[in-house]
């Protein structure tokens, strides 16, 4: 039966990879990486018997020469892979037995390769190699990391907890997930391959599930007759964690809802789901029959009454309105004194700062108010929807539990009449602020272009952001030239090394593009700088104008 493997690559230097595929190479024993054979001239020795193809991410056969730099321009769209600890490139291996090898030509392998890319890695741009210089037959698919188109939804993609198919599996500029998931169904894929083919065929994923079951079944059996024992001499969690951790070294770990197990010289932990131990079994064991503790219901979610919510959703809802109340209180009665204020046309800078601050502030007490007001709505009209008689009584029901839910008696005439109240409170509360903000606004039109001081202040900090916007603004695109002007050196010095590379070349012409273009942006900035420097100027002047002639008016 042939078989998967899977390997991932932080090099950078995807012509390595064909390099490797057309060329012979052999491994370093002291570095494990793969040189290449030369030849007695120090050129690289073709391989025998061998067949490279290149598959883009539209699925179009094309010169395996280009795949190199379709996976550097997708990196550079995506602003992906742009670090050294990235993984650049994934590799899978499907290795055939001795015996399939009479059954298969080189063409055959080659469609088989291609079969598997166009059915299971859609939107990459994949590099597909057969060799057939070892006992077995080899195919070797390279794909980019970077997904540079997008693909259709698949029942084997990772999904979130709600079951929806993340993003990141669908659409262009994803990184490559080798999920357990994706993993089985190439093992699936392959199966049915060999079955069409007429092939050797075993079940890889059985397999593998045989080999973990034996690998872990022994240790997991130990680990449960441990645990249980342990627990028949405990009459607590805490104490339980202790008397594992002291006779066992074997700690115990609590995250919310889930209980795990750590063994000594184990890589990770084991929950008890794995065991197939049930929190309420552990608990049974160390207290008989009595009930679960208090302090852990929540914890374990046991429904005995002790691990509800402490604050019901209704408390929330008043202690927020209260605090709302207070903040609104505070705010209007500093507003109506700001409008009752006889300034004069000279009035400071932070009259109008205050001004423009309790404007905002009462912007968001409506807000707030607002949204208590839609969330009383809607317990109001549950509410309403409970004392309809001609309501079923699976709705009546439906609708009486959310109330008790959130606090409520729905059979209580005096709670009915407080919630009627403080939807009418809170209806007062944001007339009262909407007429307290507009008033607020008039006034701010009003004092808006008397002090002509203060407008030529916040035009020079204006000014004086924007010229330090900018500076910032061109020196990095200074920093970014001088980095492209770089790589352009270092690709054409490469293409001059291999005499005269296509790819090199085309990526040296690519970055002077890119150098040409920050440079034209570099010279756009300057224009805006030098205007926005003569503004600043022509302000400066005005403001020392200004400001003589109110010292002279004052006098």
């Amino acid at each position: 039966m042939a078989i998967i493997k899977h390997r991932t690559s932080k090099n950078a230097r995807y012509t390595d990879v064909l390099e490797y595929y057309s060329y012979k190479h052999q491994e370093d024993s002291r570095t494990g990486h793969y040189e290449p054979i030369l030849d007695e001239y120090g050129l690289l020795q073709e391989r025998e018997n061998y067949a490279v193809a290149y598959i883009s991410a539209r699925g179009n056969e094309d010169d395996p020469q280009l795949w190199a730099l379709a996976c550097v321009r997708t990196n550079l769209a995506f602003h992906k892979n742009q670090s050294r600890k990235d993984r650049k490139s994934h590799e899978y291996i499907i290795s055939h037995p001795e015996e399939d090898r009479p059954r298969m030509t080189m063409e055959d392998l080659l469609n088989e390769g291609k079969a598997f890319v166009r059915e299971n890695l859609q939107g990459y741009d994949a590099l597909i190699a057969v060799h057939r210089d070892t006992d077995n037959d080899h195919i070797h698919i390279s794909i980019n990391s970077v997904r540079a188109c997008s693909r259709g939804e698949q029942p084997w993609m990772m999904k979130n907890e709600a079951g929806i198919t993340l993003p990141c599996e669908i659409n262009a500029g994803g990184k490559h997930q080798n999920s357990p998931e994706f993993r089985d169904h190439c093992n699936d894929w392959l199966l049915t391959y060999t079955r069409q083919h007429g092939l050797t065929e075993k079940d890889n994923n059985a397999i593998a599930r045989q080999r973990r079951e034996e690998h872990y079944s022994g240790r997991n059996r130990q680990l449960k007759e441990t645990l249980l024992l342990a627990a028949s001499h405990c009459h607590s969690l805490e104490e339980l964690k202790t008397k594992l951790y002291q006779d066992y070294g074997i700690r115990l770990i609590r995250r919310g809802k889930t209980i795990s197990l750590f063994p000594p010289g184990a890589k990770k932990a084991l929950r008890l789901r794995t065991l197939d131990v049930a929190p309420e079994e552990l608990y049974r064991i160390m207290g008989g029959e009595k009930a679960v503790p208090a302090e852990d219901a929540a914890i374990l979610g046991a429904d005995n009454g002790q691990g509800m919510e402490q604050r019901k959703y209704i408390q929330w809802l008043r202690e927020r309105r209260l605090k709302n109340t207070e903040k609104a209180e505070e705010t209007i009665s500093q507003a109506e004194h700001l409008i009752r204020a006889q300034l004069g046309d000279w009035y400071n800078k932070q009259d109008f700062s205050d001004l423009r601050f309790l404007i905002r502030q009462t912007t968001y007490l409506e807000r707030d108010l607002t949204l208590e007001a839609e969330k009383l709505d809607a317990l109001w009209e549950r509410w309403q929807n409970y004392l309809d008689p001609m309501l079923s009584e699976e709705e009546r029901k439906r609708h009486g539990k959310y109330l008790r839910w959130c606090g409520c008696d729905p059979d209580s005439r005096l709670e009915y009449d407080c919630i009627q109240r403080e939807r009418e409170t809170i209806a007062v509360e944001k007339a009262h602020t909407c007429a307290i903000r507009e008033a607020l606004i008039q006034t701010a039109k009003t004092w808006d272009g008397v002090n002509d001081l203060s407008q030529l202040e916040r035009e020079l900090t204006w000014n004086s952001n924007r010229e330090t916007q900018l500076k910032k603004q061109l020196e990095s695109i200074r920093a970014s030239r001088k980095k492209l002007s770089r790589i352009a050196y270092n690709c054409q010095k490469a293409a001059d090394r291999r005499i005269y590379n296509k790819e090199y070349l085309a990526k040296a012409e690519h970055f002077r593009t890119l150098w040409y273009e920050k440079l034209q942006a570099e010279q756009a900035v300057k224009q805006k700088l030098k205007a926005v420097r003569q503004q600043r100027h022509d302000t400066e002047k005005v403001a020392r104008t200004a400001l003589r002639k109110r010292q002279e008016r004052g006098r």
